[in-house]
């Protein structure tokens, strides 16, 4: 499992993480963000499905990135599944 620490969400809402970091996380089983001591947790599943968007933008060093946003939502815990009253 990939771990990334933000400290600020895009509009108040979105974590943004690039696109090699999100390949880096599919191989090693998921992503777990960090925020303001909070945590969420995206499978391999959900990760497969986002796609990066937006222009390209030039990496300080060398290469080229896109960023992926991901909806900040730290009130579920997506390990588990969901529990259904009778």
């Amino acid at each position: 499992m990939k771990t990334k620490k933000v400290t600020k969400l895009w509009q108040g809402k979105f974590v943004s993480v690039r696109d090699y970091e999100l390949a880096d996380a599919i191989k090693k089983g998921g992503l777990l963000i960090t925020h303001n001591q909070k945590q969420m947790f995206l499978g391999v599943d959900e990760l497969q499905k986002l796609k990066p968007s937006g222009k390209v933008h030039q990496s300080k060093f060398k290469g080229t990135y896109q960023l992926v946003d991901i909806a900040w939502d730290n009130n579920k815990d997506r390990r588990q599944g969901e529990l259904h009253g009778i």
